[in-house]
């Protein structure tokens, strides 16, 4: 009988779905009882969308504890429950009567205030995979303010949501670099954040200390289980926490990656203010563009036709004629169908890409998410789709190459 119950205790195991059995960093914590942290004092950079296996989020993982000591929450752009706009800045706050001190207020980086009582500062911010989303930036800061005051720091790794095969889109320019484009890596890297860590820790990303050379965070990352390169959220099973107002879904990140330049020069709506942001491409009288749909439809993503009237926003009350952008995740290619859609835009709104660009206020915004200053005159004098792919893929093959050491996941 013993034997029998083995037999199909073993069985179950190997017919679960390899997705249920997929593990965050916070979760493997969990399993081990915390560990690594008891008896310590810790400052948690977090926000509510970094959930656990059981839906917890992870400052309620860590404030119900009392075998350490969580001294205080630090929040990203969008607040602890990222219920913020995009650039407004966040006030402090308090959960479960703990302070929260936001990073993106009066500081970008803690000062030694934040985070000098601290055994050590730990990092668990669900990202989405996309550069010029901030959490990455904020992930940076706190590395370097680690490093600075000599505080251990300990990333909770989580998956990166388009999944880690997919790596698209030139590296920023040195004089483009910002906090939505913190670091030399291409627009999709296909990295989770703690493999960015360990690369930012490891290639010498961080400042220069007193001696002359790039200060060295003591970093640990705690990986997760079971997760592969390959698989996206949704061979995960997990349900999707919103990491900020306009991204309440993964087919919202899919649509970021295609519309969020797009959406910085303001000639067009890409769906804010409806149920749906980020995955609407249209404006008042836009009109039928064969060439969108057959361009991108060969980079994987269905453009269907779509009549739409945002609530809010610039294009507040408008009817607006457009596309719906539906990306077919397994055959989509991100970045080529991005320069598509700017392409298109260029092509039907060239008053939009002025020779005084790169000196307006949206240009500049514009050409810090892209990153390429190249790339941002290429679309002002009208390039064609071909120039524009060749300026998109420099020097991705280098920079793949560049991060195979830094993979902690097959």
């Amino acid at each position: 009988m013993q034997l029998r119950t083995i037999i199909i205790a073993v069985f179950l195991v190997l017919s679960m779905p390899l997705s249920a059995q997929v593990k965050f960093g916070i979760d493997n914590l969990i399993d081990t009882d915390f560990g690594m942290l008891r008896g310590k004092r810790v400052v948690l950079v977090t926000h509510a969308a970094a959930r656990t296996y059981r839906g917890t989020n992870t400052a309620e993982e860590f404030l119900q504890r009392r075998d350490l000591t969580t001294l205080r929450l630090l929040a990203p752009e969008h607040g602890f429950f990222g219920v913020v706009p995009a650039g407004v800045t966040v006030a402090d706050d308090t959960v479960m009567n703990t302070p929260v001190v936001s990073l993106y207020g009066r500081l970008r980086r803690p000062d030694r205030s934040m985070i000098s009582d601290a055994d050590v500062v730990v990092i668990d911010l669900q990202d989405i995979g996309v550069r010029s989303y901030t959490y990455i930036s904020t992930m940076v800061e706190v590395l370097e303010a680690c490093a600075e005051a000599g505080i251990r720091c300990m990333v909770l790794d989580r998956p990166n949501p388009l999944g880690g095969a997919i790596v698209q889109g030139n590296l920023p320019d040195e004089e483009l670099r910002s906090f939505i484009s913190r670091i030399p890596i291409p627009y999709i890297h296909g990295m989770t954040m703690g493999e960015l860590a360990t690369m930012v820790n490891e290639k010498g990303w961080l400042s220069v200390g007193p001696n002359g050379t790039a200060r060295e965070c003591n970093l640990t990352v705690v990986k997760c289980k079971r997760w592969k390169r390959s698989m996206t959220w949704e061979d995960i099973d997990r349900p999707w926490y919103p990491t900020s107002p306009n991204i309440r879904s993964v087919h919202a990140i899919r649509g970021y990656v295609l519309t969020g330049m797009v959406g910085e020069l303001g000639a067009c709506s890409i769906g804010m203010g409806t149920s749906t942001p980020f995955t609407l491409l249209g404006g008042s009288g836009f009109p039928i563009d064969t060439l969108l749909v057959l361009h991108l439809r060969r980079y994987g993503v269905v453009a269907a036709r779509a009549r739409f009237k945002p609530s809010s926003g610039k294009f507040a009350q408008s009817i607006c004629d457009g596309y719906h952008l539906l990306p077919q995740r397994a055959t989509w290619q991100p970045y080529n169908a991005a320069l598509t859609v700017l392409w298109r835009v260029r092509e039907q709104f060239p008053e939009a890409f002025p020779d005084t660009l790169a000196t307006q206020k949206n240009g500049v915004m514009f050409a810090k998410a892209c990153g390429s200053a190249d790339l941002v005159q290429a679309f002002v004098r009208g390039a064609s789709l071909g120039e524009l792919e060749r300026i998109g893929r420099r020097s991705v093959d280098v920079f793949v190459e560049q991060r195979r050491q830094f993979l902690l996941y097959d």
